[in-house]
């Protein structure tokens, strides 16, 4: 009786996953419904794919106590979305609730608490209770947090009845456009783009120094572009190339981290961003264009001080190309990537002219499916697993944004906000510098225990004012804060992506997590260079964004060759020192510091340069992979993904 019970209620979440993906596309091309309606089809539909589907891998035998648990969840997630769906116009006209009013929302709140905690651990709902218990106990509180405090009824019409809490932007974002854009990396996944784009990155990379690591680097970019997310990165490119990295040299920790950090840039990437984009555009009362245009310099720059990170590390541990035989050939392999290409390339054209995200992407999603059916790819099973795979995907993101919500509300309500970045400017002393850095310890902490998304949602609200105040422009305040949120996937001693990655490659879980930090340490210096340099993000005239681009790509080359020793031959100590100082230098927002920066760095390269033309330095240190690790190799691309098939 359980598993036919189970398999029941797997089969009703499976048919809710392909109804919502369905719905959401109907939305995309014919247009959306009212906000709360919209938003509350959304949730409910979510919440039940959450209770059933996600995290269970296959039908089991439930005990009584677990089904009636989640079929009481389920009653109360339905029901409280369908309460406010029928009845949302009356609290419009009468923001006062029955007693059946409140009963629908407390079990709104806690079902979207109880769903998070499932879904992402206890960390998020303890922070929303937090604040619950802030707003209402807030008269009790001393000190300059204190407020007048709010009953129940009042924060209940807050964060359940209107659009600043549950069903916020947040929500709101999810419910629309975040979920046609995953719709759109889903099918390009399951229509073979993955595969396709893994050899196009081959072919352009595989045959350099630490070939099979550059090849992660590309298609952590391409794949990032497309999905958005760092956990779809692992488990796609990630099963490939790990087991690449180690059969070429690689120690298995070091393939490990990275993998994690060009799996990390999904997040980073335009266009989809994680969701963020959209989230952020939201919060900035700005055009979705106007964010990726901000994001892409610096998303650039992520995947180029990785690459030169491990050309680098490749330089000194003498680690080789692919050979020839495990290339695709160039030719064939655009000829297969760049059908794969031409959807985004349309979506990125239709941003451009002004059409709206959903618009944009729904019509190059027609394309994709064009030009799947014609390659033979666009099959039934492809299109059910894209449908369910979306849906699933949305569970974690919209799920979370809800709870998240629920603190925007009270944050709003209570007025902590602000009360909360007078603490952080009293803390700093009102030193732009000082306030950057412990908004980044902030951040880092807090994304440890959330989805970076949640994480930057939170803190937005909080932070970005303290930086605005202090000159900072909006869209790099809002950058800064999310590019430390993403940071805490490869950051110990909660590096999820790390972790991820290591289990792939086999190594020990915080070894390579702290392997990820040194491989990455690029990207714990580039959001205060664009904060100090806005033209980095596209914000200046183009002799401006030309020259923040020179002295940014100059500075993270300086970086490098101080955190990896190397550069022609392995570097002593001080030399590596002077690098960095050098990088710093050149990062320093002070023309005259800059061009002592350029000048120094290019001073150390000629002596290192002439120390070794003279010297006789070694150029690499001792290669310590086995030759049966190269003998080992897999032959072709295609027998690789075989053997290492996930």
């Amino acid at each position: 009786m359980f598993e036919t019970l189970d398999k029941t209620t797997k089969y009703f979440a499976i048919s809710c996953a392909i109804a919502l993906s369905l719905f959401s596309l109907y939305t995309a091309f014919f247009g959306t419904f009212p906000t709360i309606a919209q938003r509350t089809i959304h949730l409910s539909a979510v919440g039940i794919v959450g209770i059933f589907l996600v995290g269970r891998s296959d039908v089991g035998r439930l005990k009584w106590g677990e089904m009636f648990a989640d079929l009481l969840l389920m009653v109360m997630v339905i029901s409280s979305n369908l309460y406010l769906y029928l009845y949302w116009e009356d609290f419009y006209i009468n923001p006062y609730m029955t007693n059946m009013g409140m009963l629908m929302g407390i079990a709104s709140v806690v079902s979207v608490l109880e769903l998070t905690r499932r879904l992402v651990g206890i960390a998020l709902p303890i922070i929303v209770m937090i604040f619950l218990l802030y707003t209402y106990f807030g008269a009790h509180i001393p000190g300059f947090l204190a407020h007048r405090g709010y009953g129940v009824e009042r924060i209940l019409v807050q964060i359940y009845t209107g659009t600043e809490g549950i069903y916020g932007i947040p929500l709101g974002v999810c419910a629309t456009t975040v979920i046609v854009f995953v719709l759109f990396g889903s099918f390009l996944e399951k229509t073979g783009a993955s595969e396709a784009l893994l050899k196009l990155a081959t072919s352009m990379a595989g045959g350099r120094r630490g070939g099979p690591a550059k090849v992660s680097i590309v298609a952590s970019g391409f794949m990032g572009m497309l999905s958005g997310s760092s956990a779809a990165n692992v488990a796609t490119t990630g099963a490939i190339t790990i087991p690449m990295m180690k059969k070429s040299g690689f120690d298995s920790h070091v393939a490990g981290a990275i993998e994690a950090v060009a799996s990390s840039g999904g997040y980073k990437t335009p266009p989809i961003m994680g969701a963020v984009a959209f989230i952020m555009a939201e919060m900035l009362g700005a055009s979705y264009i106007d964010v990726i245009v901000a994001a892409a310099l610096p998303a650039f720059f992520h995947y180029f001080g990785l690459y030169i990170m491990v050309d680098l590390y490749a330089g000194r541990k003498g680690l080789k190309g692919l050979p020839k035989e495990q290339i695709p050939a160039a030719f064939a392999a655009l000829r297969d990537g760049i059908w794969y290409l031409l959807p985004v390339f349309l979506l990125i054209v239709l941003m451009f002219e002004r059409y709206t995200a959903m618009f944009a992407c729904a019509y190059s999603m027609l394309l994709l499916w064009g030009i799947a059916l014609v390659r033979g790819k666009l099959t039934l099973e492809a299109i059910y697993r894209a449908l369910r795979s979306a849906s699933q995907m949305m569970v974690i993101i919209s799920i979370p944004s809800a709870a998240a919500g629920i603190v925007l509300g009270v944050l709003t309500l209570s007025g902590a906000g602000m009360k909360l970045s007078d603490l952080i400017v009293f803390l700093a002393g009102s030193s732009l510098f000082f306030t950057m850095f412990w908004i980044m310890v902030v951040s880092i902490i807090l994304g440890m225990g959330l989805p970076p998304v949640v994480s930057y949602i939170v803190l937005a609200a909080l932070q970005v004012p303290v930086l605005v105040e202090l000159g900072v422009t909006p869209i790099a305040a809002h950058l800064f804060i999310f590019y430390f949120c993403s940071l805490s996937l490869i950051t110990p001693p909660i590096c999820t992506t790390s972790f991820t990655a290591a289990a792939i490659a086999g190594a020990p879980p915080m070894k390579t997590g702290f392997e990820a930090v040194r491989f990455g340490i690029v990207l714990y210096t580039l959001p205060y260079f664009f904060v100090y340099t806005p033209a980095l993000l596209a914000d200046g005239s183009l002799v401006d964004i030309v020259y923040a681009c020179i002295i940014a790509a100059l500075g993270i080359i300086a970086l490098a060759i101080g955190a990896q020793g190397y550069f022609s031959r392995t570097l002593e100590w001080p030399v590596r020192v002077v690098f960095v100082v050098a990088s710093i230098a050149l990062f320093v927002p002070s023309t005259t510091i800059t061009l002592f920066g350029f000048a120094l760095f290019v001073a150390t390269i000629l002596f290192v340069k002439s120390n070794f033309l003279h010297s006789g330095y070694p150029p690499t240190e001792t290669h310590s992979a086995s030759s049966d690790a190269q003998t080992d190799a897999p032959t072709s691309l295609n027998n690789l993904t075989k053997k290492t098939k996930v």
